[in-house]
């Protein structure tokens, strides 16, 4: 690896851009850009935090012991990773977030590396070319953003880009041993990483299915890797505690239990957006509701009364920032209020269920492909990150030129551009159409990792292009 990277100057430049410019967010721009001192904790650190915490000092992994679902409430992937800093600064988070923010800025590096690697594969042992997708994931600013923040993200890019190298480096003993461990462990740190564990397998069936021997091989490498890695956390919660949970259940959280998912799930079923709605609930203002909200008086009413008893004894509400009032502690009416929105999303449905089956998923899905604009801009910072969600549309569209071009091509899509377009395909459209707890709520940042994949089709489009640009100059 080091030979490789003295003797390539081009690729010595990209990991050196990339290090440059990730160190400089961390240093200088993340204060501007999240608009706080403390920049290495956001809303969901402590969450990872306490989940680690808990199992350190009583044994048991849990992010709220108290709660039947508080066990769920986080994959372990990323908490043990940051339990390990933890335990190495004398169990100080203080002194271990900035530690990890500046090792994930060192594993975010490394990752050009293998992206690089993964471009070798792609334009057929092409080193020259192999830097480009490189190059656009050391500059991608949405990768770089999250290196210094205490979050699942960067760890789960690194561990999935590790994972597709080894799927596709065949020529590599126990390849799809290394290649599940790591999709395990990006999939233990986000599990929006779950969808890619069918692709890979289909992938594998297909590549494979008129050579049943080595189908049998590779598959079992992949699963046995991915049954320990992955497997014992679902295992581990349906032995211990009798549950069916694949990833996570947030159920356990104090500001996300049955009332406050029942009300977004509901909101998901009339809209794309949960504001202004949400931020008037919690503030004691009138909440207004689009007009599918009011197909009838019963419903409106209903509505009404669901709103009235969120806002005054639920206690997921009480607990977010800006409430109106204490939090309660006391009995609260949790139960009613999901009862009510859980019929009120069910009567929403069965009366107009183009809008809950077309068109809001629609809207979710133009938002996840063209958002171009973050919540607050009151800062030129906020303004300049705001004008990054442009470069990302622009990315990603890129990215599906990419693979278009590669379609034209009279030969079979390169195995991993293969994987791109199913697990971006699957994970926008999941997201976006789904009706689970799980889905509807676009944060942007759950689409990284198809987004962080798209950049190999995109470097296929670039380098298109500039062939077409030589070939007009010359």
């Amino acid at each position: 690896m080091l030979n490789e990277i003295r003797t390539n100057k081009k690729l010595m430049l990209t990991l050196s851009v990339g290090l440059v410019l990730r160190i400089l967010f961390l240093v200088v721009g993340a204060k501007y850009y999240f608009g706080r001192d403390n920049i290495f904790v956001d809303g969901d650190t402590q969450v990872w935090a306490a989940c680690i915490q808990n199992l350190i000092e009583t044994g048991t992994y849990t992010m709220n012991p108290e709660h039947e679902y508080g066990f769920f409430g986080r994959t372990p992937g990323y908490s043990f990773f940051i339990g390990f800093f933890y335990l190495l600064t004398g169990k100080d988070w203080n002194a271990a977030y900035p530690i990890i923010a500046w090792t994930q800025v060192l594993l975010d590096v490394i990752a050009i590396y293998f992206v690089y690697k993964i471009g070798i594969k792609l334009f057929r042992g092409d080193k020259k070319h192999a830097v480009t997708p490189a190059l656009i994931y050391a500059v991608y600013p949405f990768i770089i953003v999250w290196t210094p923040v205490v979050y699942s993200e960067s760890l789960s890019i690194f561990f999935l880009i590790l994972g597709l190298y080894f799927y596709i480096s065949e020529e590599k003993k126990y390849n799809y041993i290394f290649a599940g461990t790591f999709i395990s462990l990006s999939l233990l740190c986000r599990p929006q990483v779950l969808i890619m564990i069918p692709v890979m397998v289909i992938i594998l069936i297909f590549q494979n299915r008129k050579n049943f021997r080595a189908l049998f091989t590779k598959s079992l490498q992949f699963g046995i890797s991915v049954l320990i890695f992955y497997g014992s956390w679902p295992i581990r919660n349906y032995v211990n505690y009798d549950k069916i949970i694949l990833t996570q259940d947030l159920r356990g959280w104090n500001v996300a239990d049955k009332d406050w998912i029942a009300f977004t799930q509901y909101l998901y079923s009339v809209k794309a957006e949960w504001q202004p709605q949400f931020d008037d609930l919690i503030h004691n203002r009138k909440v207004i509701f689009p007009k599918e909200a009011y197909i009838n008086v019963e419903d409106s009413l209903k509505l009404e009364k669901a709103i009235y008893l969120a806002q005054n004894c639920g206690s997921s509400f009480s607990n977010w920032r800006g409430y109106w009032k204490e939090p309660i502690t006391r009995e609260n009416c949790n139960e009613e209020i999901k009862q009510l929105f859980d019929e009120l999303k069910e009567d929403q449905i069965a009366t107009n269920p183009l809008n809950f089956y077309i068109l809001v998923p629609l809207e979710n899905l133009s938002k996840a492909l063209f958002k171009y604009k973050l919540y607050d801009t009151k800062t030129v910072a906020r303004k300049v990150g705001s004008l990054l969600f442009v470069f990302r549309t622009f990315l990603i569209l890129l990215g599906i030129v990419g693979i278009l071009i590669l379609f034209r091509k009279k030969e079979p899509l390169p195995i991993e551009i293969l994987i791109v377009l199913l697990y971006f395909i699957l994970l926008y459209f999941s997201l976006c159409f789904g009706t689970g707890p799980q889905f509807r709520n676009i944060e942007i940042r759950y689409f990284l990792p198809a987004d962080v994949l798209l950049l190999l089709p995109a470097s296929v489009t670039l380098k298109t292009l500039t062939d077409k640009f030589r070939k007009q100059n010359a």
